[in-house]
């Protein structure tokens, strides 16, 4: 059990343990049937409520009426017409609203802890979705991984109007390569051309591995310009390990396209055009 749970735990126990002690204690002094019911609601509805909260402050708002408003009716009863001398009413208004207003408090740690918990929870499934996106070879991100990231970036360009590029790069005859080299050779060569192409990006690039020898590269906050430059340096740093002819296709946001979907196309089809041109890098504006 995670020390958040145990936490989580006690507090409940704490809260269930002082909301028997609250109306088990009104409802003896509490000389009026009626209203010692009455107490025992408010003191359960101010505990659900600094729990649930649907805005703000509203528990400790209803806290304040409710024991306000119970206090004030034993106030009430204790200077009518026919009320007992020795009737307990001001004991019983100040337990009372004593308990309500504990009771919130009680919740509102409760809730925090809850809160506390589920932060956890969150960053304990994002850290162990980041581990297993990394593909252990390439160091790279995996394919699988490519539309969540791209349709996220998309989304975050949309909000703040900010450009962002995709690169997709690939060697040219890399199947004959790989009958060449052999397919371990090839995989090593892989891994190291990952590598080589990670340490020239910026840490808030993203690389991602699609198949073979073939990358995308996901650069936020870079428009065509800034993506042809750093495109230009990957064909170099490519050609010199692998010792072929290598294409980077651009799809940029929102000059190119606006989806996610239509980025990924955009850019393959970019890469396939430069292969056919025999060119480094291509771009539908670039070309245009």
């Amino acid at each position: 059990m995670s020390e958040y749970m145990r936490e989580i735990w006690i507090r409940v126990v704490m809260l269930a343990v002082w909301l028997a002690l609250a109306v088990g204690g009104v409802v003896v002094l509490d000389p009026e049937r009626d209203t010692a019911a009455l107490a025992a609601a408010l003191i359960a509805a101010s505990a659900g409520l600094s729990i649930l909260r649907p805005f703000g402050a509203s528990h400790l708002l209803f806290a304040a009426l409710a024991a306000a408003a119970y206090a004030a009716v034993q106030g009430l009863r204790a200077v009518a017409d026919g009320a007992e001398p020795d009737a307990p009413y001001v004991p019983a208004a100040a337990a009372g609203a004593f308990a309500i207003v504990i009771t919130a408090i009680a919740g509102d740690l409760l809730r925090n802890a809850l809160l506390a918990y589920d932060a956890e929870l969150h960053a304990r499934a994002r850290v162990i979705e980041e581990i297993e996106a990394v593909d252990p070879v390439t160091g790279a991100t995996k394919r699988a991984h490519a539309d969540r990231l791209l349709n996220d970036e998309v989304e975050r360009a949309r909000r703040y109007g900010r450009p962002f590029t995709l690169l997709m790069i690939g060697p040219d005859a890399w199947a004959e390569h790989v009958q060449r080299v052999g397919p371990a050779q090839a995989e090593r060569v892989v891994a190291e051309l990952a590598q080589h192409l990670l340490a020239r990006l910026r840490a808030v690039d993203t690389l991602i591995h699609m198949e073979d020898a073939r990358f995308a590269a996901l650069l936020p906050e870079t428009g065509l310009e800034g993506a042809q430059v750093v495109a230009e340096k990957i064909v170099t740093v490519g050609e010199e390990l692998l010792g072929l002819e290598v294409r980077t296709g651009i799809a940029s946001f929102p000059d190119d396209e606006v989806t996610a979907a239509g980025l990924m196309r955009e850019a393959e089809e970019a890469l396939a055009f430069a292969s056919i041109a025999s060119i480094r890098v291509a771009s539908r504006n670039l070309l245009t």
